[in-house]
């Protein structure tokens, strides 16, 4: 009894807690010391307030995006979260966050420097209260580089003096690096030779004679004078500055914490002033920023902790332990902070920097102009090409995403989970109805079957309820939303448009890479080539493994089958480095050292081929050796007898015996390799161009890189359904793969 009271007791203490104080979430994608360094400010926040407890949520980065997107909106993310300015356009009109117009005090944002608070203003309103910005600056080695270039010209010279020797372990020097094809690095040129991206009426301009004279500049530095590797990605500059190897880099605040200040002894300097143009390079700056949740249960209390965290003492933890610049500017007044040569660097080069436009229509330059700067810099274009090239498909897309408009005018927006099941359970009715009239005999016969057997489908039933659960409804869903345009957080209906408009190919001329038709033929060759292949190679093997004479045939099998063992992302990773055009075993191997793979299609097709059979042929492999156990020897001694040679002994016994087990092994192949994402997404990541993407890939593209076109890429999934449905039924058909196994 007295243990009863005692619980009770401890309940409505622990009850009166939760009543007396408020937890909200916070979401961030820090890591290393900037993660270590807010979350000691939120620790303190936490001791000092009884009142209001901050949850911190660590989300990679990589998902980080999406998962805002799709979380705050049903409710389900968190009260407030950190992201860089760009993204609040979209966001303040899809109504994932909320303006802090409400909550401001007079003179609150006079803490901030100015260019990190004005990107936070949409629509004359506020978004965000700002914690760092983050622009490129000039990281040199100061071995090899003594004093930082004062302009271009200088920078030149200075990269060409190291140019040809070597480092300590007799690899080559480079002078300069930094992501060349990346639009965040170019603009630092692109601005500084008073080029842009939209005018003053927010019209693209991307076709500018300023514009193609940075491309030009950039073209010069990597393919005529050769100052930087051709494949550059962050992990390779990183790479190259620690062992000695780049004298100059480019890069942003973050790349403090990945130098290996124990071997390197760096310096940082601002961009230098561009000699053509007499002006300094303009990088892009970022603002990131606390961002209150439109779905937030407790917005005054989530302000007042954003508040707090951008205080002074707060941003000072973050500024000297998390090597964050911060956007308090009271902070480099003081004398530690001056004296930090690089938070001293990024404050002035702050002055120089261009806030990215945080518009919904900037998410649809990136992809357009970073295929732009690929073809320039690589000769597959003048700049004037690519740049018109690039004009061209951003303004398709950003045309497509204006008609939105049209459709929120009329009102008639619905939810995602009423789009889906207005339109997902009809078709899949529809679709079920051809599928039993297909095979009515068959599901004739089941039903029977199943009538006299009801105790053992009740065995079966958790699992077709999990293929129920995890399958079909995702697949309603999709099919649901085939049928909706998403425009700004809603759904609007458009009947059967997105699918008239990606089998008319009305965007695109039907032999662009962007094309239907274009994406489903080089998914079809894809498919085809991968296997064929991998049965060529699967059947060889296994021949080979069955050989009697053959020793240690245990050891082969195991050291074959790893392959298809290791996860096929890590394949994909480790298959990319090696057909890297400098540091690449492939190019070593065959001499060829500096040709990119990436800068043609057939190229680019051949290096992606290569890695998926790598990963493919065990499972061939496998299948024909199970398969060649069950063939009976009596066979190959009569065979013998008669005096059949060895073509006419596999010809007429193994492969006809093969057939049963080896048809429905090329049936799941072919559809694997049909949607087989992750080998082309991560090795040739579509180069050049989309030119090596398929259509799961250009459906997740749709999705999450061109606008959020979540209608047009739900009936892009459908289409590719509906072609390995047909693909399906055919092949069995033909081969009677499955004959037999509904008896």
């Amino acid at each position: 009894m007295r243990r009863s009271i005692l619980t009770i007791l401890f309940c409505m203490l622990a009850a009166g807690q939760v009543l007396a104080g408020v937890e909200i979430e916070l979401w961030h994608s820090y890591r290393a010391q900037e993660r270590s360094a807010l979350e000691k400010t939120i620790t303190e926040f936490n001791t000092t307030h009884a009142d209001i407890q901050i949850k911190a949520t660590f989300v990679p980065y990589d998902a980080y995006l999406d998962k805002l997107t799709a979380a705050v909106p049903r409710g389900h993310g968190p009260d407030f979260f950190i992201v860089a300015h760009d993204r609040i356009g979209g966001w303040a009109d899809s109504g994932v966050i909320a303006p802090l117009d409400a909550y401001l005090e007079a003179g609150l944002t006079d803490r901030f420097f100015k260019k990190t608070v004005d990107p936070l203003r949409y629509r004359r309103k506020l978004y965000g209260l700002p914690t760092s910005f983050k622009s490129a600056a000039l990281f040199y080695n100061k071995r090899l580089v003594a004093v930082p270039p004062a302009d271009t010209d200088q920078m030149i010279a200075q990269a060409l003096s190291v140019k040809g020797t070597k480092s300590s372990e007799g690899l080559p020097v480079y002078g300069l690096v930094w992501e060349h094809s990346d639009l965040y690095f170019h603009a630092s040129w692109l601005f500084g030779f008073g080029g842009s991206l939209f005018d003053s009426r927010q019209e693209l301009v991307l076709d500018s004679s300023q514009n193609a004279a940075a491309l030009a500049f950039v073209h010069n530095l990597v393919t005529n004078l050769k100052l930087t590797p051709q494949d550059v990605t962050s992990i390779k500059v990183t790479s190259l500055f620690n062992t000695g190897r780049a004298a100059m880099v480019i890069s942003g605040p973050w790349f403090r914490g990945e130098i290996d200040q124990a071997k390197i002894d760096f310096g940082v300097a601002l961009l230098p002033e561009i000699s053509q143009s007499g002006k300094r390079a303009r990088p892009f700056v970022g603002a990131e920023a606390f961002l209150l949740s439109a779905k937030t249960k407790y917005p005054q209390q989530t302000f007042l902790a954003m508040e707090w965290l951008t205080r002074d003492d707060a941003a000072r933890v973050r500024i000297l332990e998390g090597f964050q610049p911060v956007a308090n500017m009271r902070l480099y007044l003081e004398k530690q902070i001056k004296a930090d040569p690089v938070m001293s660097v990024f404050r002035e080069q702050l002055k120089y920097a261009v806030p990215m436009q945080n518009t919904p229509e900037m998410r649809m330059v990136w992809v357009p102009m970073n295929h732009a700067l690929v073809n320039a810099i690589n000769s597959r274009a003048t700049p004037e090409q690519a740049l018109a090239e690039a004009q061209l498909r951003a303004g398709i897309q950003i045309n497509e995403f204006r008609k939105g408009q049209a459709l929120k005018d009329k009102g008639s927006g619905t939810s995602e989970f009423q789009a889906a099941m207005t339109w997902g359970f009809g078709g899949a009715l529809l679709i079920m109805l051809i599928f039993v009239a297909v095979f009515f005999r068959r599901f004739k016969r089941m039903l029977a079957d199943a009538w006299r057997a009801k105790s053992a489908y009740a065995y079966i039933t958790p699992a077709m309820l999990a293929i129920a659960l995890l399958v079909f409804v995702p697949f309603i869903v999709g099919l649901g939303l085939a049928f909706f345009r998403y425009y700004q957080g809603d759904y609007y209906y458009v009947g059967a448009k997105n699918f008239v408009d990606i089998l008319s190919s009305r965007e695109y001329s039907l032999t662009d890479t962007f094309s239907f038709y274009y994406k489903l033929f080089m998914t079809i060759v894809w498919t085809a080539t991968n296997v064929i292949v991998h049965v060529g190679m699967g059947l060889g093997l296994a021949l080979l493994l069955k050989n009697p004479l053959l020793k240690f045939k245990g050891i082969y099998r195991v050291l074959l089958i790893i392959p298809w063992a290791i996860p096929n992302y890590i394949t994909a990773i480790i298959w990319r480095g090696m057909f890297d055009a400098d540091d690449g075993v492939i190019n070593h191997l065959l001499g060829t050292v500096g040709y990119s793979w990436w800068n043609s299609t057939g190229s680019a097709f051949f290096a992606n081929l290569v890695a998926n059979c790598w990963l493919g042929f065990p499972f061939m492999m496998v299948v024909c050796l199970g398969a060649l156990q069950s063939v009976p020897k009596d066979l190959y001694e009569a065979a013998d007898v008669d005096g059949a040679s060895r073509w006419q002994k596999f010809k007429l016994i193994t492969l006809p015996l093969l057939k049963p087990a080896l048809f429905p092994a090329i049936i799941l192949g072919t559809i694997w390799t049909f949607n087989m994402f992750n080998i082309i997404y991560l090795v040739s990541r579509g180069a050049p161009n989309g030119g090596t993407d398929i259509l799961v890939i250009e459906a997740f593209r749709w999705a999450f890189e061109r606008g959020d076109r979540y209608g047009y890429a739900a009936a892009y999934s459908t289409l590719i359904f509906a072609i390995l449905f047909l693909y399906t039924l055919m092949t069995n058909r033909i081969t009677k793969a499955t004959e037999g196994a509904f008896d």
